[in-house]
């Protein structure tokens, strides 16, 4: 995994290199993924419907001191979640400041999923956009979010989502 993200920098040795004493390094967007920045506060919820629906959850990372995320997208794609008041897309080249993967620094954390090569598949634009929006309905003062029927599998619906 760090040898993956490390490529997305100008110096994939150097990256690994504070990675291994311990530092954040920066990383570049729009090389391996485009970025899509969001509250952690809208976050969560867009995690949940993912995980609820099925869908792939890719790598994303997480800064507390900032309540923000920032969700890896296919690369070339990021712009399909443009239209979203409730999301940033990064522009080819922006920082990112990360730690190493499995670690906790500068405030920052990698969330990876259980799978067993999660960095080869990203979180598809298209879900990451439907579960924005189905998180954004369901905050305080709008509609509850969807409970399965007793004895109804989880997994996509009828539209594929």
């Amino acid at each position: 995994m760090a040898h993956w993200l490390s490529a997305a920098s100008d110096e994939p040795r150097a990256v690994r290199a504070l990675w291994a004493q311990g530092r954040t390094a920066t990383l570049s967007n729009g090389r391996l993924w485009d970025t899509i920045e969001m509250s952690l506060v809208l976050s969560s919820p867009t995690a949940t419907y993912l995980a609820y629906r099925g869908r792939h959850i890719g790598p994303y990372l997480l800064c507390g001191t900032q309540a923000t995320a920032w969700w890896l997208v296919e690369p070339g794609r990021g712009y399909e979640l443009a239209d979203s008041e409730h999301v940033k897309v990064l522009p080819p080249g922006s920082p990112i400041t990360a730690p190493a993967p499995g670690t906790y620094k500068g405030e920052r954390l990698w969330i990876l999923p259980e799978a067993p090569c999660p960095w080869l598949r990203l979180t598809s634009p298209d879900a990451l956009r439907t579960a924005v929006h189905e998180a954004v309905q369901t905050r305080p003062g709008t509609r509850r979010p969807p409970r399965p029927r007793a004895g109804t599998p989880r997994g996509p619906d009828r539209n594929g989502w």
